[in-house]
């Protein structure tokens, strides 16, 4: 039976097979879990909406992120009402699968089938393509790239090797984070052939890489004046982990820190709600918060300005991780450990509508509704509407009552317009209710599906004891997915979805070094 399903996992038709086998799996899954909107998608299609305006009226959405996950998710909520949304999803879910043991039967045939029926039961990563947001289409595109890397690694060319540039360009246009893998570039001088031949590779990859890339920053330059891949970005690193996650961002910690906690004490906790819900200026930095966050990038716009690009929450980022190295550090490594170690559920509906009821909480004799998610705020943050101009404003006039102004009336009227786009394109998501059942078997399924940590220490094992062929290309490739989830952890908290467009790296980790040809 091994045999056979070597043989055919050898040739074309297997692929074929395989391909059929994962939309039959994907279409399983839909019942339980019906296509959802998923992390960040508001930003994605304000992106989408105003993609063709030369000068849009929200361009923040359109600077903070990079265009492929907006073009690809708007599309697939707008064309024929959203009907191919879910086929799209599937198809992306499948062909990763193929490409994936595609890559790993450059290895063995035995291999390639591991790796396949590895992915086809891994609730997890399946459950991504459900939801639409980057992570499919990252996770999709990083399959493709590391199918590239293994052919560019069996017969090395200049031209091979630039498709591999190429393939990190889109995944930096996915999530302008990825810019990082560019470093691959030092990956053709560990492979053979003479000095020359080497340098031709690498130069050919990163001329592939860098091109798209700078043409989309110099758009951006002449669009909105910021010559950026994507504007925020460097606030991000450390700031969002170290106010969110690690609450080591305080007034305290140097000169950037104290011009924050000014403008927090004069611009913030003085309006609404925060003035109607008590919250000082020591419980914004103690709260850590994904609300108040949000509230900061826009209250670094209005108070610092639009062009110092959130230069100030960078550098208090830099200041809390100065005075609290251990305390960043361990967090890292904690963060790294969880994406590694854990698995990813869908919330099933029943446990939905319960975190809609929340109770009331009194605030110096006065009962407000109690901020959901434990918050200290209420939701309602709209960093989104951030202009160079400072043209459109959130005011909030109570605790939980707020409307938006505009300097200009034709502003308002096209606001709408976006706002009705958008409503549209989240209206064409199924409205199906999933099969309760199913989903919780699903989700049972993930928790005892071996976790990403297991398959790196039999990769690691395998290596010791086997040497496979094709050490170095699988070294490569799972190096490059743990580099994705150590800038993850360096910025952010710890979310299975930032690990598992990369988790099949680590599988054909594991399954390669075990069973690939010695």
């Amino acid at each position: 039976m091994i045999r056979r399903l070597e043989e055919v996992a050898e040739g074309r038709l297997g692929a074929f097979i395989l391909f059929l086998l994962a939309l039959a799996v994907y279409a399983v899954r839909a019942v339980g879990w019906p296509l959802a909107g998923g992390r960040d998608l508001d930003e994605y299609l304000y992106d989408y909406v105003q993609f063709l305006d030369w000068h849009p009226l929200l361009p923040w959405s359109m600077l903070f992120r990079t265009p492929v996950p907006g073009i690809v998710d708007g599309a697939a909520l707008d064309v024929a009402g959203g009907f191919f949304a879910e086929p799209l999803m599937a198809v992306l879910y499948a062909g990763s699968v193929v490409a994936w043991a595609v890559a790993a039967r450059a290895f063995s045939a035995r291999a390639a089938v591991l790796v396949a029926a590895a992915l086809l039961v891994y609730p997890a990563y399946g459950l991504m393509f459900h939801e639409v947001s980057s992570e499919p289409i990252f996770a999709a595109a990083f399959s493709l790239w590391a199918l590239l890397v293994v052919r560019a690694t069996r017969s090395p060319s200049p031209a091979r090797f630039a498709l591999v540039g190429a393939g990190v360009a889109l995944l930096a246009l996915i999530r302008p984070g990825n810019a990082v893998l560019l470093g691959f570039v030092l990956f053709p001088f560990v492979l053979g052939g003479d000095r020359r031949e080497r340098v031709t590779r690498a130069g050919a990859f990163l001329l592939a890489g860098l091109l798209p890339l700078v043409a989309w920053a110099v758009l951006n330059g002449v669009r909105f004046g910021d010559y950026a891949l994507a504007r925020g970005g460097n606030a991000v690193i450390p700031f969002y982990r170290a106010f969110i996650t690690d609450k080591i961002v305080s007034p305290e910690n140097g000169p950037a820190s104290r011009r924050l906690g000014e403008a927090v004490r004069t611009h913030l906790v003085t309006r609404n709600p925060y003035k109607s819900y008590g919250v000082t200026v020591g419980e914004v930095f103690r709260s850590g918060s994904f609300r108040i966050h949000e509230d900061l990038y826009l209250l670094s716009d209005h108070v610092f300005g639009w062009d110092t690009n959130y230069s100030v929450l960078r550098k208090a980022g830099i200041e809390a991780v100065r005075k609290h190295p251990g305390a960043y550090a361990s967090g890292v490594l904690e963060t790294i450990w969880q994406q590694l170690s854990k698995s990813y559920f869908r919330s099933l509906p029943a446990q939905q509508e319960a975190a809609r009821a929340p109770p009331v909480v009194d605030v110096k004799g006065t009962e407000l509704p109690r901020p959901t998610e434990d918050q200290p705020i209420p939701a309602g943050q709209s960093v989104w509407i951030s202009r160079p101009d400072n043209c459109i404003r959130d005011v909030w006039t109570s605790a939980t009552e707020h409307h938006f102004t505009f300097c200009k009336r034709g502003y308002k009227r096209r606001f709408n317009e976006i706002k009705r786009d958008l409503g549209s394109l989240f209206g064409n998501l199924p409205t199906r209710t999933g099969n309760a059942e199913l989903a919780l078997r699903l989700n049972q399924a993930s928790r005892w599906y071996p976790r990403l940590i297991l398959w790196i220490a039999l990769g690691l094992i395998a290596l010791a004891l086997r040497r496979p062929s094709g050490t170095r290309t699988l070294v490569a490739i799972a190096l490059t997915a743990f580099v994705v989830i150590l800038l993850n952890a360096l910025g952010l908290f710890a979310d299975p979805r930032f690990a598992l467009p990369v988790a099949p790296a680590f599988i054909l980790f594991g399954s390669c070094a075990l069973l690939g040809r010695r």
